[in-house]
């Protein structure tokens, strides 16, 4: 489990007007069970939703706001005056790096986020906070089979140094992020290849054999190679002729 709550809903009213809400909300849904013996804490509710148990809590803060990167957010910190923090019961232990739960955690969290109001929401992993219409949006579209909602819960952070992006809380999802070095690409070109990329291991699961993939451009592809531990995917950008056009 981690160290703290992956989903942070952040609210532009009191915990006492969201939570009368909340209550409203939980005995009006056919499909969220509360799970009474799970009540060890009044600050604490545990749902049980398409058979996995999730904790909503009460009990914190807004985080680490300073080191919060805020993608699509308009919302000034100033605003938020409450939190709900949402996870995965301990029993169910790295349940995200299974596709269906993790689903069905971003569909709770966008539904909970939609019908209670919240200003903006935060992914706690990745330091990201979106605006509660954006990450609804994504999160919809994923869940009618449109691409992972990369933007809001995987950070991609750029050395430039090494001409390298890497990416930050994919390994929530499939155990392994990804280093993808560029000595040609420009940043846009890169994080058309990352999203994609992050895409195929959140639904797939991590890379375990070094392999070639299609690259966006045909006549190139893209060469995957896991470390040695698996938690690491290093990727360069080859020809279809095997030369190596951007080197890793």
């Amino acid at each position: 489990m981690e160290l703290s709550p992956p989903l942070l809903l952040l609210f532009g009213i009191s915990q006492s007007e969201v939570r009368s809400k909340f209550d409203a909300l939980l005995a009006d849904s056919a499909d969220i069970v509360v799970d009474g013996l799970g009540q060890a804490e009044r600050s604490q509710k545990t749902l049980v939703c398409d058979g996995v148990t999730v904790v909503c809590d009460w009990n914190v803060g807004q985080g680490n706001v300073a080191s919060r990167k805020k993608i699509f957010s308009t919302i000034n910190d100033d605003m938020v005056r409450s939190a709900m923090a949402i996870s995965l019961h301990p029993h169910v232990g790295d349940g995200l790096k299974i596709p269906a739960i993790g689903k069905m955690f971003l569909s709770l969290g966008a539904s909970f986020a939609r019908q209670l109001s919240a200003i903006a929401v935060v992914w706690q992993p990745s330091a990201l906070q979106t605006d509660t219409d954006y990450f609804v949006e994504v999160v919809d579209s994923y869940l009618s089979g449109g691409v992972f909602p990369v933007l809001p819960v995987v950070d991609f952070e750029f050395d430039d140094v090494d001409n390298m992006l890497r990416s930050n809380g994919l390994g929530l999802f499939c155990g392994q992020e990804f280093e993808f070095r560029s000595d040609q690409l420009e940043r846009p070109d890169l994080v058309r290849r990352a999203i994609r990329l992050a895409h195929d291991l959140a639904i797939n699961g991590a890379v375990e054999d070094e392999q070639d993939v299609p690259d966006i451009e045909p006549e190139s592809v893209i060469h995957l190679a896991p470390s040695v531990d698996g938690t690491v995917l290093h990727c360069r950008i080859k020809s279809n002729a095997e030369q190596i056009v951007t080197l890793g």
